[in-house]
């Protein structure tokens, strides 16, 4: 009889484990699912690159100008004026900032 008590320890215990694993990757799936939901939604602001001097910053943060065809990202009004004086042949002379 002592062997078949120490096979149901064991039994008992296989189960156990089972059951907390199961219970962990369900914890850890809702938590990767709702990780990736945030980023699939946008919620993320996408880094921009300064034409002039080349920094990436985000783009809530950076000064905007917004051309006929795009928006450029500067990251100073110094970055922006030397920009404009460079493009002021290439048609940029109507951007508005």
């Amino acid at each position: 009889m002592p062997i078949f008590s120490f096979l149901y320890r064991i039994l008992v215990l296989v189960f156990v484990v089972l059951i907390f694993r199961r219970i962990l990757n369900v914890f850890t799936k809702n938590r990767k699912q709702t990780e990736s939901k945030d980023d699939s939604t946008g919620t993320a602001n996408p880094m921009v690159k300064d034409p002039v001097c080349g920094m990436y910053m985000d783009s809530r943060l950076a000064v905007r100008l917004d051309s006929r065809s795009e928006a450029f990202y500067f990251c100073s009004e110094e970055c922006k004026k030397k920009y404009l004086n460079r493009s002021t042949g290439d048609g940029m002379g109507s951007a508005a900032g």
